[in-house]
């Protein structure tokens, strides 16, 4: 199974995957968040990522979640891709994770990672414009 590691600043990848294992209604094994803040020191939240991905890790690899391209989480998780089987992907929203935690376990790691960011895609739209034409223009996955 491949693992899942939400890495941001502040709580938010905690509350995002306990939100998405509440709605899943199962434990997500392999699967933890990471909060990096302005509290820490490079080399100590460096040392919190490796340890949080080596964790999630069971030799399937780790898809990696952050907040954005360039925050400390982006820029850290980015250093892995040298030498660990990880995919990172930036701009982690709910559905992202939900759809991560579904779909870990019957694919490769590159296959999760990229359907993973087209769903993701997928579900940033304008409700507004969605409910003013009456169709599903948008491409929104049910």
């Amino acid at each position: 199974m491949i693992g899942i590691l939400v890495a941001t600043y502040g709580d938010i990848g905690r509350s995002l995957l306990e939100t998405a294992v509440d709605l899943v209604g199962q434990p997500a094994e392999s699967a933890t968040s990471v909060t990096l803040s302005d509290d820490l020191d490079q080399a100590t939240a460096w040392d919190h990522l490796v340890a949080a991905a080596d964790a999630t890790d069971q030799g399937e690899g780790v898809l990696i979640l952050v907040d954005m391209f360039g925050s400390t989480s982006s820029t850290l998780a980015l250093s892995l891709l040298a030498d660990r089987n990880v995919e990172v992907l930036t701009g982690v929203n709910l559905a992202m994770v939900l759809r991560a935690l579904l779909n870990r376990k019957e694919t490769t790691l590159k296959s999760l990672s990229e359907d993973v960011l087209n769903y993701g895609r997928r579900n940033v739209t304008s409700s507004a414009t969605w409910l003013s034409t009456g169709d599903d223009e948008q491409g929104i996955e049910r």
